[in-house]
């Protein structure tokens, strides 16, 4: 049993993903009574949003010192939470 996320659209299903259903498999659709908030729009249209603001950022910023090269061939890792 594999469970997929998705939202209704004009009255049809739409899943979120692609997911891989075999022919002939048996379903069961649960309609939740919470309504959609994140639709695939959106999430596509944050994303979009959060390149270009990179994209934006990376213009005004000068290269990096050699330093950095250091950091990084010692395997230091940077991580930072970023909510796309």
């Amino acid at each position: 049993m594999q469970s997929f996320h998705g939202y209704a659209e004009n009255g049809r299903i739409v899943p979120i993903g692609d997911p891989e259903l075999p022919d002939g498999c048996k379903v069961i659709i649960t309609v939740l009574d919470d309504p959609a908030t994140d639709t695939v729009a959106a999430r596509i249209e944050r994303k979009l949003k959060a390149i270009h603001d990179l994209e934006e950022g990376l213009k005004d910023c000068e290269p990096l010192p050699a330093e950095f090269d250091e950091i990084l061939s010692q395997r230091v890792s940077i991580t930072r939470k970023l909510d796309i």
